[in-house]
């Protein structure tokens, strides 16, 4: 069993727990007076503008907003950086010189796979770029959104935002604890819509594995205009959707043709599902899919609903208290763009014992938010610790670490970020989930370019899917098995 790392003790020592109670107050005049769209010390998602002290890291410039050229709209997504090439890497036995810039789960990995896991880290680009109104409305943010006061019940000061205090945007951009860290995180910005088909893998010590495939749609409400909204009380209700998804089930075929769909809401973190099950051709409720510990779809048990992003907010009530948030540089997965050409999509290329080809993987350092997370002792959860870190420049997860029940390092998670350069956002092209206990490791349905050579093609962020299917009645009519 893994044992906590020097690292992870020392970033404890640096993190104090904070009290569960709702911090209400907005950011002071001269805190936000520091965050703005240009000339400020704070970027409108909160990010530090200037690079850091010996320049490893430089400064924010507004990241890649429009295209590059010879990318052609609907296509595989074009490196905007070509020429760059490796400036160090790290391997297991030169780690301890990095050890200050790499996460716990990062130096657990390294010393379980000495002689195949290592990080080929390239040029720092702050390539995060989002939509000109998210920024205007993030900065609007900063001095006026606040959680519902008086909160809806116990545990639930950080489950329930009041819209009239709220634009489309990043919530709290200068954030006063690691609760609203991990909610601009849960709620961070990935297009309005969208529809993929999506691989996965589950895979077993050897590194053998099982390949998923789904169909994922998306809606985002929550930075739609009025007149963009869906109008069935489905999108409504609750203060009104923030987030909806759907998956349908491919692949294998002892899945196929299964499907659910879910929103969360402005008043309500509890993912409000529903299951067409396949066979009996009926739709049930589904209180189970997107809660806390419960398996992720598809996941065989290796990934959790909240592990899903790195960490994402479920439930409608807290689980967790959270620490003060740190702002820290570490080596992530950033602009993977070779990781995402269709050239690489082979999960027989991929796969490895335990972990993923280091090989196509750009490795980065960026300034982070970290924050770690414990189980009020009310409650019960598979991993009763944890640490996450998301990336400043657009809140996306780039890493997590779940501890056990006896406090052991048991799975580390890496997000591949990238950016979408056509929506523009930065998100994750992939994921794996590490059990660095048992060698088994799981993926979420993405990775697109796997299905290259099948007649695939990246996420469509173009043509909404159908709003009926985030309804009971919307399944019933997608069901075909």
């Amino acid at each position: 069993m893994v044992k906590k790392t020097t690292a992870t003790r020392l970033l404890l020592a640096g993190l104090a727990v904070t009290a569960s109670t709702a911090a209400l107050a907005l950011a002071p005049p001269d805190k936000a007076a520091e965050i703005g769209l240009v000339g400020t010390p704070l970027t409108p998602l909160g990010a530090i503008r200037a690079g850091n002290a010996d320049g490893s890291i430089p400064a924010w410039e507004g990241g890649i907003a429009t295209p590059p050229a010879g990318y052609q709209r609907g296509g595989w997504y074009v490196d905007p950086y070509p020429n760059d090439k490796p400036l160090f890497t790290i391997t297991a036995k030169n780690y301890q010189q990095y050890a200050d810039r790499l996460m716990p789960g990062t130096i657990a990995l390294l010393k379980k796979y000495p002689d195949t896991y290592y990080l080929n880290v390239y040029p720092t680009r702050r390539s995060a770029a989002l939509p000109q109104w998210h920024y205007e409305n993030s900065v609007w943010n900063a001095s006026h959104t606040r959680f519902c006061d008086p909160p809806l019940g116990p545990d639930r000061e950080f489950r329930c935002l009041d819209t009239s205090t709220y634009r489309p945007g990043v919530a709290f951009p200068i954030p006063n604890n690691g609760a609203e860290v991990a909610y601009n995180h849960s709620m961070y910005y990935f297009g309005k819509h969208y529809v993929w088909r999506g691989y996965a893998f589950n895979a077993f010590p050897d590194g053998s594995y099982a390949e998923t495939v789904a169909i994922e749609r998306s809606l985002s409400p929550q930075y739609m205009t009025p007149e963009e909204k869906p109008k069935d009380p489905v999108f409504t209700r609750n203060g009104g959707a923030m987030w909806c998804r759907s998956s349908e089930m491919i692949e294998p075929p002892r899945v196929a043709g299964s499907m659910y769909s879910g929103c969360n809401y402005f008043t309500s973190q509890d993912f409000d599902a529903y299951l067409y099950v396949p066979g009996q051709r009926r739709v049930r409720k589904a209180p189970e899919i997107g809660f806390y510990d419960s398996p992720s779809t598809g996941s065989d048990g290796l990934r959790t609903a909240d592990s899903t992003t790195m960490y994402g907010m479920t439930g409608d009530e807290e689980w967790y208290e959270y620490s003060e948030p740190v702002r820290k540089e570490y080596f992530i997965p950033y602009n993977s763009y070779k990781l995402a050409s269709p050239e690489t999509g082979d999960f027989k290329k991929l796969v490895m014992r335990g972990h993923l080809n280091p090989e196509p993987i750009r490795w980065e350092l960026h300034r982070v938010w970290a924050i770690e997370l414990k189980l009020k002792p009310k409650f019960r959860h598979l991993s009763p610790h944890r640490f996450v870190y998301y990336d400043e420049d657009s809140w996306a997860g780039a890493g997590a670490e779940m501890y056990d029940q006896s406090d052991n390092l048991w799975r580390v998670s890496e997000g591949y970020l990238l950016q979408f350069y056509d929506v523009p956002m930065l998100s994750f092209w992939g994921d794996n989930h590490m059990d660095v206990i048992n060698g088994r490791q799981s993926s979420a349905n993405a990775f697109f370019n796997v299905g290259a050579t099948r007649g695939g093609s990246p996420p469509d962020f173009v043509n909404p899917p159908d709003t009926a299917i985030f309804t009971p009645a919307g399944l019933r009519k997608y069901g075909i098995r």
